[in-house]
């Protein structure tokens, strides 16, 4: 889903697209949508693209070919919008469960003319989730490289990074640091998410 604040942004469109899997007996498989939402913002047309990808619980490779699955879905979106509107505004968000090295996500900044702005933000003590005492940052926002022409642009990037305060944080034992789950296997901790929000900040010009 796509949450919005109505009075600064104008919705105008959307449409679910699905991504087509296949099972190792040949059956289908499936995953979750991808969102595409249009809309006006700060005077400009954006296309926004949500997502959340196939997880890893199978494994890294095992489940790879998924998420490129995904990743060139989102690139065929985003040609079909570009052959409407050469210099069409696109954003592509969500939880990728890969991160900012992966080739589904390089792939798609290459292919679409994207920047992740993330790629600087993770580092070695960053991410927006922590698995075996390793930062992950699969939850991450890219955006095509025309926000960055400024004679064309009523938007103009400023800055990404996790938003981790100390009240989404862990605060006691091993796990001191980490984000403050709801549950951990099925008990409750009255925390908030296993993954921190990510965000990037653009000002109008």
């Amino acid at each position: 889903a796509l949450l919005y604040k109505s009075a600064i942004f104008k919705l105008e469109y959307y449409e679910t697209f699905s991504v087509y899997l296949q099972t190792d007996y040949g059956t289908q498989d499936y995953t979750r949508d991808i969102l595409l939402v249009r809309g006006i913002l700060n005077n400009e047309t954006l296309h926004i693209l949500v997502n959340h990808w196939s997880s890893r619980r199978e494994g890294e490779k095992e489940t790879e070919p998924k998420r490129l699955a995904a990743s060139n879905k989102v690139q065929s979106i985003i040609q079909t919008i570009k052959e409407e509107d050469a210099n069409a505004k696109i954003i592509v968000m969500g939880d990728f469960n890969d991160n900012p090295n992966n080739k589904s996500i390089t792939s798609m900044e290459t292919e679409s003319m994207l920047y992740n702005p993330f790629k600087t933000v993770w580092s070695r003590d960053k991410g927006s989730l922590n698995h075996n005492f390793q930062w992950n940052l699969f939850d991450q926002i890219l955006f095509s490289t025309n926000f960055f022409d400024t004679r064309n642009s009523s938007l103009a990037f400023q800055k990404a990074n996790v938003f981790n305060p100390k009240d989404l944080t862990q605060h006691h034992g091993k796990f001191r640091g980490q984000p403050f789950r709801t549950y951990v296997g099925k008990r409750y901790k009255g925390g908030y998410s296993d993954h921190f929000p990510v965000f990037v900040s653009f000002k109008s010009l």
